[in-house]
């Protein structure tokens, strides 16, 4: 008997030994570089991409297809972002009738998940504990093949995608970029934009989608990335477990052929719009991403267009002429174009601002640049790429964009390929491609709207975004993991333990140090990162917000720190900076002082010494403050023309009274308070704020042997002042509802506000019920407004509800969505149908248990990001709590009850005293604007 089942044992383990060869057999390595694994998974075409990092429990998993807009035709143009949008609606497995959707599954996971659309790919991905890969592959392997695409789902999801759409339109530089794409390249097919022309995505057939997904969705035109923890023999297993079974592609792949004629002079096209601010943009071709000349215009376009010394910066900015500026190379596959453009005040004239650009060019083509300019590029992006790579999120972006290029390896090889770029080289491509007959400039002429009575836009300088815009538009999506303000940060942490996508724990719990150091509070915190630290810093305001006569005083304070020390102008101090990678935000508003970088460990001793210098050795130039006023004027009053802007201030000035930290400002008061700041104003409110006594101050990543303490010690010894104090105001709200129609002309996208004061403080016991409530309600893809207002009726591509407010006052609550005018009242009420269900019915005890799994869930995916971990816990001993609170968050939100829960929804909202705001092109009665 024992010798049987011996033997039967020995059978045992020889199948599972031959089935496991035959498995590996399946998967024939192509390459490796820069620690990623190339496979191709031969039963049907596969490529694979791993990247192994055991040291958090977290993994992001992607699937690139290799198609983009650029493969569709005059007809169906927007069918791939369209087909995206319906990849989510299910499967026979994954789907609403069965209770599991895609998104509910995965979020119930606490994944991060989202899908988007360029010109050459698409791509959908999860970032998700790791223990969750099995269900990311089951569901990318099903929706390859067997995603349902019905008619009724299609009609759905189209006006969706058409206030996609809407919204776009509604930003002066979305539309301009749009029509220079469609006027430099007539024939080729990045002609059209990747969200499709609109009559396009009104009409087409659901025959014509599915068309397109039978034709180009299949494994031998897709490419699945794993990042993370994982073991590569598990993940050989599930992929031959749920790929296995899908074969090739039964025909070719149409791919397009069409090349762009020659262009036998400039084009320029004119844009009249309701607006602000003139726009000049002026584009030349240039060759794919994969072209030997990349790297050359990629550094020419830092030159010309990033950081203070950049010639577009000292031309326009530093003159006066110019708001902002900024130069972009796309990277796309086969063609691109080299962008420029300017931001300027209706005082400037657009011939003006085009014929300087055009000196400015002729300038460099006859110049070239320097050695000098080229390595502090060079080692800029080089630094930069390193720090970039902070969690399986960030790198499966940019992975993405590299095999949409045609090349995974440029991700790794990209930074030596500039370390070659030589002056001559840069001469060179600025002399073949900086050609005028082979450009395509666009003019936005605005036509002012003038005054109105409301209306507060933040008061952070505008950049236009210069990057890639996917479609879907990925909110939350790992696009640039560098947080670009300090404010921001705050922004995104002031719950940051109830968002706790933002929150990390390490397989091995972090260990936290605490100390004073000349004086500032200072946790360190040491996590898996490698070679790399992020540092998250506050400083409080007191009571600041109830003795000032001007809120402008501490973001333009704040902003004239970059502006140059007593002792290094604003040139020579960011050249320091731009040499080790290194961007030093430091923001301001009423409450508090936000200071955030990232650096390579063996530079934080040096950047340190420059951010000691920023704060403490301030310049404070009369002329630069002069130049930073006007362009703060001309950034705010862009809000005039901003529904989302109008109707959020239109909000919270319905809710607060004035005073209230919560209340906001008018566009009129602000453009007062601007013209009325001076450089005393600033210079006083630097001398009392800043300084170490209300200081907090967090580092995060590989700190050992980072020697901070002996850094702040050395750089900011005897610094001191500042204030320690509670911030102070009386608790008052209005509370009458009320219902506001806020006009803007030619907007074919409107805002939605409903919300009401609640009162709720962060440390009160109902928060966390009541956030758990509003999770459910209108948090992400799977709560109950985007499942209905957007996935079942097709009114929206946003809706969302939150809470809001200063996290030690009393805040609100409220819901925000886009429609199109024409739906606005439609979807106006059917948001009404579900915030009376919610109110009056509560959620259900499924609904709590999948979301405290989700809510709890995201914590093992913040583990991705060192950004996160350091920004939720500076908001943590900011509330006076302690770091190790990261363990007991989860517990907190494990106990809540369902009781909890519903009497907090009927305790803090009263459908009778909703106040909703309408602003948009609207008449006064809330019509569409004929």
């Amino acid at each position: 008997m024992k010798k049987h089942i011996f033997l039967g044992f020995c059978s045992l383990a020889f199948c599972t030994l031959i089935s496991a060869q035959s498995k590996a057999d399946k998967f024939k390595k192509i390459k490796e570089l820069g620690g990623i694994e190339e496979y191709l998974y031969l039963p049907n075409g596969m490529n694979i991409l791993l990247l192994q990092d055991n040291a958090s429990p977290v993994a992001t998993v992607q699937i690139v297809y290799r198609v983009g807009s650029k493969n569709e035709v005059l007809g169906n143009t927007g069918s791939t972002h369209l087909l995206e949008h319906l990849m989510f609606k299910g499967t026979p497995t994954f789907n609403k009738n069965n209770g599991n959707t895609i998104t509910d599954v995965l979020q119930n996971t606490g994944a991060q998940l989202n899908a988007t659309t360029w010109y050459d790919r698409t791509n959908y991905f999860e970032t998700l504990p790791s223990d969750k890969i099995e269900l990311a592959l089951q569901i990318e392997a099903d929706r390859m093949r067997n995603s349902l695409l019905t008619k009724e789902d299609k009609e759905a999801e189209m006006t969706v995608v058409r206030n996609e759409f809407e919204r776009g339109e509604n930003d002066p530089n979305s539309i301009l970029n749009q029509e220079i794409w469609s006027s430099a390249y007539i024939a080729h097919p990045y002609h059209h934009a990747t969200i499709g022309w609109k009559s396009d995505i009104e009409k087409a057939p659901i025959e014509v989608l599915r068309n397109f997904y039978n034709t180009y969705y299949w494994p031998d035109n897709a490419t699945l990335t794993i990042i993370g923890d994982f073991k590569k023999e598990n993940v050989f297993n599930l992929v031959d477990k749920y790929f296995g079974g899908i074969t090739k592609a039964p025909n070719a792949m149409p791919q397009p052929y069409t090349e762009e004629p020659i262009q036998y002079g400039p084009r320029k096209i004119i844009i009249k719009k309701t607006g602000e601010l003139g726009v000049v943009n002026k584009a030349y071709k240039i060759p794919g991403a994969l072209n030997e000349d990349l790297a050359a215009l990629k550094i020419l376009g830092e030159i010309i267009g990033s950081g203070p010394s950049a010639i577009l910066n000292t031309t326009f900015v530093d003159s006066g002429l110019g708001i902002y500026t900024y130069a972009n190379v796309s990277q796309f596959k086969e063609v691109g174009l080299f962008m420029i453009g300017v931001g300027f005040p209706t005082t400037s004239n657009h011939e003006d601002i085009d014929s300087k650009i055009a000196e400015a060019v002729a300038r460099i083509k006859k110049d070239g640049v320097t050695t000098d300019e080229i390595n502090r590029v060079t080692a800029k992006i080089s630094a930069e790429t390193l720090l970039a790579r902070d969690g399986s999120g960030v790198i499966s972006s940019e992975l993405n964009e590299a095999i949409a290029a045609g090349d995974w390896t440029i991700y790794i090889t990209g930074v030596d390929k500039l370390k070659k770029v030589t002056p001559a080289d840069v001469l060179r491509v600025a002399q073949k491609y900086l050609v005028e007959d082979q450009s395509t400039t666009g003019y936005f002429i605005p036509k002012q709207s003038g005054t109105q009575s409301q209306g507060e836009p933040q008061a952070n300088n505008f950049i236009p975004s210069t990057g890639p815009f996917y479609y879907r538009h990925p909110e939350g999506r790992h696009v640039h993991e560098e947080t670009s303000s300090g404010a921001s940060l705050q922004q995104k942490n002031t719950m940051a333990d109830a968002a706790v996508n933002e929150i990390a724990i390490e397989k091995s719990a972090p260990a936290y140090k605490r100390e004073k150091v000349v004086g500032i509070d200072v946790v360190s915190v040491k996590t898996s990162a490698k070679d790399f630290v992020t540092v998250a810093a506050s400083i409080s305001l007191g009571n600041f917000v109830n003795e000032t006569k001007n809120p402008m005083i501490p973001s333009l304070t704040a902003s004239m720190l970059s502006k140059g020390t007593t002792l290094n102008d604003k040139f020579k101090f960011s050249e320091k900076l731009e040499k080790l990678g290194v961007y030093l935000n430091v923001n301001a508003n009423t409450t508090y002082i936000y200071i955030d970088f990232k650096c390579l460990k063996k530079d934080l001793d040096q950047v340190i010494a420059l951010l000691a210098e920023e704060i403490r050795n301030p310049l404070f130039d009369q002329k630069e403050f002069e130049n930073l006023k006007q362009q703060y004027t001309g950034n705010i009053q862009q809000g005039l023309n901003d529904p989302g802007q109008r109707g959020s201030i239109a909000l919270t000035q319905a809710i607060y009274p004035k005073g209230n930290p919560n209340y906001s400002l008018s566009v009129e008061e602000d453009l007062t308070n601007i013209k009325n700041a001076t450089l005393d104003d600033v210079k006083a409110f630097h001398k009392k704020y800043f300084g170490p006594a209300s200081m907090h101050l967090v580092i995060v990543g590989d700190t050992e042997g980072a020697n901070l303490n002996n850094s702040l010690k050395k750089s900011f010894k005897n610094w001191n002042g500042g204030v320690s104090e509670t911030l102070k105001f009386e608790e008052t709200a209005k509370v009458p509802s009320k219902t506001e129609v806020i006009t803007i002309a030619e907007k074919p996208s409107a805002e939605l506000y409903i919300g009401q004061y609640t009162g709720l403080k962060r440390a009160d016991a109902d928060y966390i019920p009541f956030y758990i409530a509003n999770y459910t309600l209108g948090a992400g893809f799977a709560g109950r407004l985007m499942q209905t207002v957007r996935d079942s009726e097709g009114l929206t591509y946003s809706i969302s509800s939150s809470m809001g407010g200063n996290i030690m006052t009393g805040g609100y609550w409220m819901v925000n969505a886009s429609f199109n005018p024409s739906l606005f009242q439609k979807g106006l009420d059917a948001t009404m149908v579900q915030l009376n269900k919610w109110v009056k019915e509560g959620i259900t005890a499924e609904e709590l248990e999948n979301k405290k799994t989700n809510l709890i869930g995201s914590f093992k995916v913040g583990l991705s990001t060192t950004n996160g971990v350091a920004g939720t816990i500076l908001s943590f001993i900011e509330r006076g709590l302690e770091p190790s609170y990261i363990e007991q968050y989860p517990k907190d939100i494990q106990k809540v009850t369902l009781k909890e829960v519903n009497d907090a929804i009927t305790k803090y909202v009263q459908l009778d005293k909703m106040i909703i705001i309408k602003s948009g092109s609207l008449d006064k009665d809330g019509n569409p604007i004929q």
